[in-house]
């Protein structure tokens, strides 16, 4: 036997190794595909996305349409948290909280990944695809900070529709470090690792 032997809980839970990665995984799978709001949320971005290109908006269809992708980042992030603090079961059940925080991660990118495809292909616009599930990503990570999804949700709206545009109309010349919607470049990157970074460290450290 090795040293990394698992040990595997009344629960189903292993200690370490691949199967406790799966078990993590699927349990956050488990919790964010039960929830009705992210479907609805996803069924109105996509169906907002074809009106939208019917009427031959001027200029990308994305650019309005990632305010869908925005709440649904939002969403998947406080979800346990306005369930009557579920995070503190989650967190009794799964201490560890960076193995934690970086499941939601990659489940919340397995999620989004099709939706965000299916969107872009019907505006018309396949390579927006990963822009919106960056400005997801971002919008989680602002979730997670506030653990309140009305406040969550008007910050990450504000900043991408609002602030973005602002800024980058008054200062032409710092528009290389704001987002572009629908445009996968080192700006939207930058802002979504930020977003993502602080959450983790802020997951880590503060009280559920």
């Amino acid at each position: 036997m090795s040293g990394a032997a698992e040990v595997i809980d009344a629960g189903g839970r292993t200690s370490g190794g691949a199967g406790h990665v799966v078990w993590l995984l699927r349990a956050e799978a488990g919790k964010l595909l039960t929830l009705p709001s992210l479907w609805t949320t996803a069924l109105l971005t996509w169906a907002v996305t074809a009106l939208l290109r019917l009427v031959e908006l001027p200029g990308s269809v994305l650019v309005h349409t990632q305010a869908g992708f925005l709440v649904l980042g939002v969403l998947a992030a406080v979800q346990e948290h306005d369930r009557g603090g579920q995070i503190r079961a989650t967190l009794l059940a799964m201490p560890r909280r960076l193995p934690l925080i970086l499941s939601k991660v990659v489940v919340l990118v397995l999620f989004t990944v099709p939706i965000a495809g299916l969107v872009a292909v019907t505006a018309g616009e396949p390579g927006g695809a990963g822009y919106l599930v960056l400005v997801t990503l971002a919008a989680s990570g602002i979730g997670v900070v506030v653990r309140n999804g009305v406040g969550a949700a008007g910050t990450a709206l504000g900043a991408y529709l609002v602030a973005v545009p602002l800024v980058s109309a008054a200062l032409p010349d710092g528009a290389f470090w704001l987002p572009d919607a629908p445009r996968f470049e080192p700006a939207a990157v930058m802002w979504t690792l930020t977003a993502l970074g602080i959450a983790v460290v802020v997951f880590r450290f503060r009280d559920a």
